[in-house]
């Protein structure tokens, strides 16, 4: 409500503003707001000037520099221009003079050749002579240029690429507005104000010239004394051409005097014009033209390259203060602008590929990681490109974040922390990045455990401990159950007692031996632990046979039985290859039950399988400690040097 209350506000105060300027003000406003309004002649020491110039011009019209008139070149409303022949010099030059007797026009003219004249610039026309004809109206003699008018040209494409062979016509249209500027630059150094900057005041030579035309309404900031141009001071007159027009040119109470930046906000309005190919100030009736004037907020479109948007809407600020302080600054952000645009160009190409990566990312059930990467990296590539050419281009930095932070956080929701924080090295996203640092960590402490846990479980450790003590033991354990059922040996409870504690110790003894491999994984200690834990059973059950009277045959049978029970678990628990042994001790076990005689060699054989199935399943891979095995914690010496 309130931007809508400030807009009617505005067209009110146009509309009791433009009551009080003239009726031809009005309809200029009203039906060609591109033309120019001239003010009322001003009040100077004009007429001395042309006085002067009447006592010098005493000879015959064009007598001094022989004049022989040829075609018109140029007409308006009150002027004509004829294209002439210098006869002295042998040139063509241009002739501009009046359509008739008018000592207002007569004194506008020769202010116009006054200033052109007085500001002797590579892109201003020079003047070569003034004289009066024989009616006493002045003639202007310039430099006669071939070319078209930039109005023509501005927007034609194919026109500026046949005459220039300029492929890029926004470049080649900024690069003549930059030239303007030039002209404009050296004009304020002599102290003169155009006030009425447009296309259709600058002519292109057909070399590429660039001159600027029409300093009839320019004023000075100067007073020399001379009184040949009007004061910006006192100009408080609507003039100017009310398409391009600044806020103070409307002439209305308490606006900001005339300077510099009016022919910057002048340059803006052009600018405005070259990129949207449209007037900045347009409507559909005077009100909507002067309340444009007055706002000054010219709205860019969403094409339009955002450096340069920022560079018009500066230059076109409300506020003289607002503006770029000279002529000079604003073309050094146009150059600045033409050598950053290929940065530009980059990061809008890299835009489409970021939106292209949120889009994935908003895909319900997620992306595919691939192509998310695949469309990442381009858009990733593109804005490091555009900040190689400009470091600092804004749009391409945000760009990269925007596109960096979206795929970190899509790594960090999938549980991937560490990707998240090498991602982020790009970028100044703090928070962000200290969430995926302690969630990395985390990560990382587990992955930590996991690893651990997983040595703990590998069994590729102390493999050949294990199979020489299966040899060891498979060999012990077959030969003398068999001796046993050979040689006729009788076995009490309490000898298997005493044996079990025997084989015990030894068990014990080679731990301690072997403790650097037998000790370091927890695979290595339970197999260990169990075989302790066998004997230490085996003894248990054979003394629990000898107070309930068992002969030694039965105790012996019982051990079979045992064996089955721990070496199960040890299948289940441990090493799923060990469950042919067990197997095997089942078959065993039934067999001694059922033929108890025969029990010793059922113990010998099932030992025998035992042995093998360990051996088999536990071999090395060779037969020499490898230089992995060597650089492994668990080897013997490498404790010490952690």
């Amino acid at each position: 409500m309130d931007s809508i209350a400030k807009t009617q506000k505005r067209k009110q105060d146009a509309i009791a503003w433009l009551d009080t300027v003239g009726e031809d003000v009005a309809a200029t406003m009203k039906t060609a707001p591109q033309n120019t309004i001239v003010p009322p002649a001003p009040s100077t020491a004009g007429t001395r000037a042309m006085a002067v110039l009447e006592q010098l011009s005493g000879r015959s019209p064009g007598a001094s520099i022989q004049l022989v008139h040829g075609q018109v070149i140029g007409e308006g409303g009150m002027g004509i221009v004829r294209e002439a022949e210098q006869v002295s010099l042998g040139r063509t030059v241009a002739v501009k003079m009046l359509k008739r007797r008018d000592p207002s026009a007569a004194l506008d003219l020769l202010r116009e050749a006054w200033v052109t004249g007085a500001i002797e610039h590579p892109n201003v026309v020079p003047v070569h002579f003034v004289e009066l004809d024989s009616e006493g109206m002045p003639l202007v003699v310039l430099k006669r240029v071939e070319g078209a008018s930039w109005h023509a040209l501005a927007q034609d494409a194919a026109e500026v690429a046949r005459r220039f062979g300029a492929t890029d016509l926004l470049a080649w249209n900024l690069g003549v507005l930059m030239q303007v500027l030039n002209a404009v630059r050296y004009a304020h150094h002599r102290g003169v104000v155009h006030r009425d900057l447009k296309p259709s005041n600058v002519m292109i030579g057909d070399f590429g010239e660039v001159y600027l035309l029409d300093w009839g309404i320019a004023v000075s900031l100067r007073d020399d004394g001379s009184g040949r141009l009007p004061l910006a001071a006192s100009q408080h007159e609507l003039a100017g051409t009310p398409s391009y027009m600044a806020p103070e040119m409307l002439g209305r109470d308490g606006s900001p005097a005339l300077s510099e930046r009016t022919d910057v906000y002048l340059a803006g309005a052009v600018l405005y014009e070259l990129v949207t190919g449209r007037v900045p100030h347009q409507g559909d009736d005077i009100i909507s033209v002067i309340a444009s004037i007055v706002t000054s907020e010219p709205e860019m479109p969403a094409s339009a390259p955002p450096e340069l948007a920022r560079i018009c809407q500066r230059a076109m600020h409300e506020s003289p203060d607002e503006r770029y302080p000279s002529a000079e600054a604003l073309r050094l952000a146009l150059q600045a602008y033409l050598e950053h645009r290929g940065s530009t160009e980059l990061a809008r190409r890299a835009d489409a590929r970021l939106a292209e990566l949120m889009e994935l990312l908003a895909t319900p059930g997620g992306p595919d990681r691939d192509d998310l990467y695949r469309v990442f990296g381009a858009a990733r590539f593109g804005f490091h490109e555009a900040l190689a050419v400009w470091r600092d281009n804004a749009e391409a930095r945000a760009g990269l974040a925007r596109a960096t932070v979206a795929v970190a956080e899509f790594e960090l929701a999938a549980g991937r922390p560490t990707a998240a924080v090498s991602l982020l090295a790009d970028v100044e996203a703090p928070a962000l990045l200290a969430r995926a640092k302690a969630a990395a960590d985390r990560s990382a402490r587990e992955l930590l455990a996991l690893e651990r846990l997983r040595d703990q479980q590998d069994s590729t450790i102390g493999r050949r401990t294990r199979s020489a003590l299966a040899l060891g033991l498979g060999l012990v354990f077959s030969i003398l159950p068999a001796g046993e059922y050979v040689f006729h040996w009788h076995v009490t409870p309490l000898r298997a007692v005493a044996l079990s504690l025997v084989f015990l110790a030894g068990a014990a003894l080679l731990g301690v031996w072997a403790r650097h491999t037998m000790m370091a994984t927890q695979f290595n200690r339970r197999l260990f632990a169990t075989l302790l834990f066998l004997f230490i059973a085996q003894a248990v059950v054979a003394l629990g046979g000898e107070l309930y009277g068992f002969d030694g045959a039965a105790v012996e049978i019982v051990h079979m039985g045992l064996w089955v029970t721990l070496v199960g678990m040890l299948a289940i628990m441990v090493d799923p290859w060990l469950a042919p042994s067990c197997a095997s001790y089942i078959v065993g076990f039934l067999l001694a039950a059922k033929y108890p005689a025969q029990h010793s060699l059922f113990m010998s054989a099932t030992n025998i399988v035992f042995s093998v199935n360990a051996i088999w399943r536990w071999r090395p891979a060779t037969l020499l400690p490898t230089p992995a095995e060597r650089a492994h914690p668990s080897w013997p010496g490498r404790r010490k040097l952690r």
